[in-house]
């Protein structure tokens, strides 16, 4: 829905210099700025100008690297100072950039670029994938969410911004629905900075260069713990070598975007350079509702982004990041896909969807809604979001004297959210209906990160890396729901009420609710590696994390009169106020055995426990009646065989994967039924035990010259090995009893993924007999790619009317460019069969009732770059 356009485009100008050294920044203690009622507490913000040593560039700029992973020196190097002669001399290792890199700034340099970022992690006893800059170039990737397309083992779930789940191996999160008393289980980090929530790193990224995903447990890298994997993406640094480039797209449904970027030196220094970026995203939507002709699904979005670098000595380096961006969408329209009359075991449904649509007035189900991708939706009242995201960190390197390494990565991020829902939210949405005037939940989210890390030389049989991880988050939560006359005739169906009780009582009773959770979490952790023989190697890690969560929930039900309190209380649930603190200290770690039996071919077991931390259930609980505030950690023990091989002088790479997760107290969705509303509040709780096995294939190279080919499957079965106490799911809702889950698929996982791609490069002059200066300089690219998901449950009741089907999508792109690299034109198509399919299917306890959110149609366009 976010991303997948066709529109005319400018390929982003992909400098692989400075791709070469996408520089990871270490942690430093900021400051926690207040917002929205939040008191000011110092966060030791003078570490922002203290320059903590961090080794720098390419080792540095990936999460999870450790010390066997340092085997390039910085190229940002430059002599502090030289006699002038010496100086004209060291002109060719500028910093930042370099002369050679400088050199490979044309087409051809995304070819090498491309096999050194997949062929970074050829040596690492863990599955990976890599998205490269070619791909992202060749695919018209700006953010995650497009990215996934090219990740068979990661799949995200959207309902809107705040609500994302983001999953690897089908790890990561049960549901969408935020969840603000926790992490993720599948951590994200943006230029080596941890992103505490999933909905800050789903719009554009300016400068993207690279995600990789690190699968399965990665404790011992550093950052938070996980028990899902890591995502790391990169942006670029600044180059030395001053330049300018442009990229602008139109297409499909009004697409119009435009991105800028500049770099260079700072006046003629050799030790401080630039970077400024930004972007506008503007796209119109193509959900139309047919009682208002207002198009839904379109958003606008703008980003800027500024980096200074600076290498004031050899052994210095200091990379700061500064970012903002806006996101505002109407989004979160779904059609009706589903009504029940009968429950399974033949009972009818006391107020049916239809029913009770009928005694509110709802508006009819238009026909072909799917096809012509239609709702139904009130003559009054809109939908939209906004999300604001504002960001500094900084990175420092220092090289200590024996090649040890210092570094450090401090940062300090916002994430506001400002929903607009103006015809549903809280309660869900009714199609037809205006069942709410307000269903928003706003968040002033902030946190700050520092981490500090120290790494052994690499050139020993022995070597280690170790480091002290800290990270404060507070989450505070400002909900109002409000009711209409609609949704209280609609909610209240079958009551003995007169009208007039609705319009007098009901209307605009509305629910006040305020949360905050408060996390402090800091860890140490220590790695090493043993060359045993030069085939044979060890190496593992260990950590403990201590994480401390503290918050609560209240709310109140304000109305016209008593009698409308009252009955607003059973639609929206009654008062309640708590508090909730958890503490836990939790040990992780890993070990595997390595063997390369020749150069090109690498044997790996590992070993790994990861965590997920538990944390808070904050929701509208009723504590008296036993619901817990608190869920357990959620462990997962991974054991995973794999073979990494390079042939044909490493143009070629096969990687494949066998794995074994055993998870215990996996966090999940529970409830308590309130036979009164026919209703169910959801809260957390923990399965007892889930397994998540499977096997994937990753290769890709040069099949014959000019034409590169990549593929990657993955198989995941994971499925509840005991959880005998789920919620009952829609169809069987009137049963009063809990519900076993046990053998099932977890949700939101798919059994089989896959993702193919090919792309052919030739120069025009190998196609035409006679072709001009101008010709002759030109190379044609032409390219494709397919992407595979199986079926899975979309909700975590699993009631098979929330199951997805299968559903696959073709995409293309077309285009010429001069061999410099001047210029880009192409022209590129996605979902290009124009395929129906849902990416996610909701319930409605009330009415029985399913709707489900369509992904993007059909887009097709073009784009253009120009460079300076």
């Amino acid at each position: 829905m976010y991303r997948g356009l066709f529109g005319l485009t400018i390929s982003r100008i992909l400098e692989a210099d400075m791709l070469h050294n996408k520089t990871r920044l270490p942690p430093i203690w900021t400051r926690r700025f207040s917002g929205a009622g939040i008191s000011r507490i110092p966060l030791y913000g003078f570490a922002l100008i203290v320059l903590v040593p961090f080794h720098g560039a390419e080792a540095a700029s990936r999460r999870g690297l450790h010390a066997g992973d340092k085997a390039k020196p910085a190229k940002h190097a430059t002599p502090a100072s030289q006699s002038a002669a010496a100086r004209t001399a060291a002109k060719s290792r500028k910093t930042a950039i370099t002369a050679k890199d400088a050199e490979q700034l044309t087409v051809h340099a995304s070819i090498p670029l491309s096999r050194r970022q997949v062929l970074a992690r050829q040596d690492d006893p863990i599955a990976v994938t890599t998205v490269t800059a070619k791909d992202l170039q060749a695919n018209q990737i700006t953010n995650l969410l497009q990215a996934t397309k090219l990740l068979p083992s990661v799949s995200m779930q959207i309902t809107n911004p705040r609500n994302v789940a983001i999953n690897v191996r089908g790890l990561g999160n049960f549901s969408s629905t935020a969840q603000d008393g926790l992490e993720n289980g599948t951590t994200v980090y943006i230029d080596g900075v941890y992103q505490t929530r999933p909905g800050a790193v789903i719009g554009d990224i300016s400068d993207l260069s690279e995600i990789e995903v690190l699968k399965g447990p990665q404790a011992t890298r550093g950052g938070v713990d996980n028990d899902g994997g890591v995502i790391n993406i990169n942006t670029l640094a600044p180059s030395f070598t001053r330049q300018y480039s442009i990229t602008g797209d139109y297409g499909s449904y009004n697409t119009a975007n435009v991105r800028l970027r500049a770099t260079g030196a700072v006046g003629h220094s050799d030790k401080v350079a630039y970077s400024l970026s930004g972007f506008s995203i503007n796209h119109d939507g193509y959900m139309k509702n047919v009682v208002t002709n207002r198009d839904y699904h379109d958003y606008h979005d703008l980003g800027v982004k500024g980096q200074i670098l600076a290498k004031p000595t050899d052994a210095l380096t200091i990379r700061l990041i500064a970012d903002y961006s806006d996101l505002r969408e109407s989004c979160c329209v779904s059609v009706l896909t589903n009504t029940l009359t009968h429950y399974a075991n033949g009972a009818p449904v006391s107020g049916t969807f239809a029913e009770r649509s009928a005694a509110a007035g709802g508006n009819p189900v238009p026909a072909h809604q799917i096809r012509d991708m239609l709702v139904s939706g009130p003559a009054t009242g809109s939908q939209g979001v906004r999300q604001q995201t504002f960001g500094v960190s900084l990175d420092t390197t220092y090289q200590l004297p024996s090649s040890w390494t210092l570094e450090n990565i401090a940062a300090w991020h916002t994430w506001f959210w400002y929903p607009k829902n103006g015809f549903s939210g809280g309660l869900g949405t009714i199609p037809g209906l205006k069942t709410m005037s307000a269903g928003n939940n706003q968040v002033y989210e902030q946190h700050a990160t520092e981490e500090l890390k120290i790494s052994s030389p690499t050139n020993r049989p022995l070597q280690f890396s170790a480091g002290i991880f800290y990270m404060y988050e507070e989450v505070p939560d400002y909900i109002r729901n409000a009711l209409t006359y609609q949704g209280a005739q609609y909610y209240l169906y079958g009551t003995p009420y007169a009208h007039n009780v609705y319009y007098d009582s009901l209307s605009g009773g509305t629910l006040l609710a305020h949360d905050n959770v408060i996390t402090n979490d800091v860890a140490g952790y220590a790695r090493l590696k043993y060359r045993i023989t030069p085939k044979l190697s060890l190496e593992g890690g260990v950590r403990v994390s201590y994480v401390n969560k503290s918050g609560g929930y209240s709310s109140q039900i304000v109305a016209s009169n008593a009698l409308g309190e009252t009955l607003a209380k059973s639609i929206l649930g009654a008062p309640t106020s708590y508090s909730a603190s958890y503490s836990q200290v939790q040990p992780s770690g890993s070990l595997s055995l390595v063997y390369r039996p020749v150069e090109t071919t690498l044997l790996y077991a590992t070993y790994s426990r990861g965590v997920r931390d538990g944390g808070i259930n904050i929701a509208n609980l009723n504590t008296s009646q036993g619901m817990k505030t608190t869920v357990k950690p959620e462990l997962n023990d991974m054991f995973e065989f794999g073979v990494k091989n390079a042939f044909f002088n490493k143009r070629l790479l096969v990687n494949t994967a066998a794995f074994w997760n055993n998870v215990h107290n996996y966090i999940t969705s529970g409830g308590y039924y309130l036979p009164t509303t026919n209703s169910v509040i959801s809260y957390l709780i923990n399965a007892p035990h889930v397994v998540s096995r499977g096997f994937e294939v990753d290769a890709r190279g040069v099949i014959l010259p000019g034409l590169e080919g990549r593929v990657s499957a993955s198989y995941t079965d994971a499925f509840y090995a005991n959880f005998a106490n789920s919620t009952q799911p829609a169809e069987s809702a009137n049963v009063k009893s809990v519900y076993s889950l046990t053998g099932n698929q977890i949700p939101l996982n798919s059994k089989w993924n896959l993702t193919a791609g090919l792309d052919y490069t030739v120069p025009v002059r190998r196609l035409t007999r006679n072709s001009g200066d101008f010709w002759s300089r030109i190379l044609f690219y032409v390219g494709a790619d397919y992407s595979y998901r199986s079926r899975f449950y979309s909700d975590p009741t699993e009631s098979i009317y929330t199951l997805v089907k299968p559903y696959g999508v073709l995409n293309g792109h077309i285009g010429i460019r001069p061999e410099s690299g001047k210029w880009d034109l192409s022209f590129w198509g996605h979902n290009m069969l124009d395929k129906r399919y849902y990416v996610g299917i909701t319930p409605s306890a009330t009415g029985e009732v399913f709707y489900g959110q369509l992904a993007d149609p059909a887009m097709f366009g073009g784009e253009f770059t120009y460079k300076l």
